[in-house]
């Protein structure tokens, strides 16, 4: 009985330090919110714009990204997103192109899910707009249509990994699909209105509050 009472104490106090040992090195409280601050490559996508009688071949791009986020479940956020690249763009209109530069955004409500020790996958979901705006052409730098902003609504996956440094810092890289809905207004029947757009992104999260 003795030596079962000494093997029950024995396993109890190496269960203990095991748990000790293995115990994840983030002690402190979650954060209650997050900022993030990042930027990454847009690639190339094209617009049929029937409303101006035009075609946008948008190029590469350079995105620059903001998020703020609550916290809700673990490393679990949703907040919103905002994203703003300066494109440049061969401007078709009348048969005509033109080397052309266009501000296109994005603001988005999205859901982060991800761990939050260590290499972790990455998983968002969003919703919102994006915006053109903000026409010029490269070579006297004159407004080109629409001369106001043309907003589109846009959904958007995206998907990667991050690493945690600590239990308020960490570093993602994700990439977006965006699928976005322009009008069909002037377009014919048959024309697609649906746009694609593919970005890869690096983010750095912040943790705000908590213990």
């Amino acid at each position: 009985m003795r030596r079962l009472l000494f093997v029950i104490i024995a396993l109890s106090a190496a269960s203990s330090a095991g748990a000790q040992i293995i115990r994840p090195r983030f002690s402190l409280g979650a954060p209650k919110a997050w900022v993030s601050l990042g930027a990454g490559t847009q690639q190339g996508f094209g617009v049929s714009d029937g409303t101006t009688s035009t075609v946008w071949d948008f190029g590469n791009s350079t995105q620059f990204v903001a998020t703020l986020e609550k916290a809700f479940s673990g490393g679990n956020t949703i907040g919103l997103r905002g994203a703003t690249a300066k494109v440049p763009l061969s401007y078709s209109a009348g048969g005509l192109s033109t080397d052309a530069e266009a501000t296109v955004s994005q603001f988005m409500g999205t859901v982060h899910i991800a761990g939050n020790t260590g290499f972790h996958s990455v998983l968002e979901l969003s919703a919102g707009a994006t915006m053109y705006s903000n026409f010029r052409a490269k070579d006297d730098g004159r407004k080109l249509a629409p001369a106001s902003p043309d907003y589109d609504f846009s959904f958007a996956f995206g998907y990667g990994f991050g690493y945690s440094f600590n239990s308020k810092f960490s570093i993602d890289i994700v990439q977006d699909l965006t699928t976005s809905i322009h009008q069909k207004t002037g377009l014919n029947a048959g024309d697609d209105s649906t746009v694609r757009l593919h970005a890869t992104r690096i983010m750095g999260r912040f943790g705000l509050g908590g213990p």
